[in-house]
């Protein structure tokens, strides 16, 4: 038998049990998900850093066309656990899906890739202890309008007290500034809900259902930051991983530019370079 053919047929079976890390997969890998596997890859993201983890292809079932992008693609959402084998036995650098194992928890930091210096570990409950203290509002917080438009004070306040939330909950200066930034932008920091304004992050409209079911307080301020970071910690974790790899606020890989693509999704040119001008101000205003 070829040797090179011999790493795909035999004995040598490795299985695995892992968790998905990132659904995102850059152009040339559609259909696979990032993986750290159980008992191969440590829980730190000192030892293993999120770009160094597997792209893991997975099966799908033979109704479907399998050529030529024909046919449904792969859907798994982060911190779903997979269950599959390495098609290289031994080498272990091929991992395959072969299905997911139904399973409720809540994320930890090392599966929503939150550095180890960053959020220390904790209780869910602890983080939104931290969340409430960090994001309590203020005498400055700011009136909580709920309807029309807020004042520039406001608004200039708003921003000032959502970069110290997010710095409170473990993000850099210019991962929190790019945040904001953006949401400046898309809601000029207003927290009505109507057809022009969807709350401070402009959600769509099954997002604004979630934010209503998160909290009775839904319009306020304090409510819809608390939000924010309850999404990025849960469904929007995707966001949140390419979120924590960036330290710059500018440029392709830039915190303006993922939290715009990839959590308000709003992905076009304009609303980058109008949050990347906002986050310039932002910098220049609290240095």
């Amino acid at each position: 038998m070829n040797p090179i053919l011999s790493e795909y047929y035999g004995d040598n079976t490795r299985w695995f049990i892992a968790t998905v890390i990132d659904n995102m997969a850059p152009a040339g890998y559609e259909g696979r998900f990032k993986i750290r596997i159980h008992g191969l890859h440590s829980e730190s993201t000192k030892d293993i850093p999120q770009h160094d983890l597997p792209w893991a292809q997975c099966v799908l079932p033979t109704t479907e066309g399998g050529v030529s992008g024909i046919g449904r693609m792969p859907h798994l959402l982060p911190n779903a656990m997979v269950f599959g084998f390495f098609m290289d036995g031994i080498h272990s650098q091929t991992p395959i899906i072969l299905g997911s194992i139904p399973h409720v928890e809540l994320p930890t930091q090392v599966q929503l890739g939150i550095p180890e210096s960053g959020l220390s570990e904790e209780m869910p409950e602890d983080f939104f202890v931290k969340v409430f203290n960090a994001n309590k509002p203020l005498e400055i917080d700011i009136k909580n309008e709920t309807a029309g438009a807020i004042g520039r004070s406001v608004k200039r306040n708003r921003e000032k007290v959502s970069i110290q939330f997010f710095l409170n909950l473990g993000y850099t200066i210019k991962q929190s500034i790019g945040i904001v930034a953006s949401l400046s932008f898309v809601s000029g920091m207003k927290t009505n809900l109507t057809t022009e304004n969807k709350g401070l992050a402009d959600w769509s409209e099954s997002r604004v259902a979630d934010l209503k079911a998160f909290s009775n307080d839904y319009k306020t301020f304090f409510t819809q930051n608390s939000f924010i970071a309850y999404e990025l910690r849960g469904t929007q974790s995707a966001a949140n991983i390419r979120l924590l790899q960036s330290d710059k606020l500018e440029g392709d890989k830039g915190t303006c530019s993922i939290f715009c693509k990839y959590y308000l999704k709003k992905p076009d040119a304009t609303t980058i370079k109008a949050a990347e001008r906002i986050a310039r101000e932002l910098v220049e205003r609290i240095t």
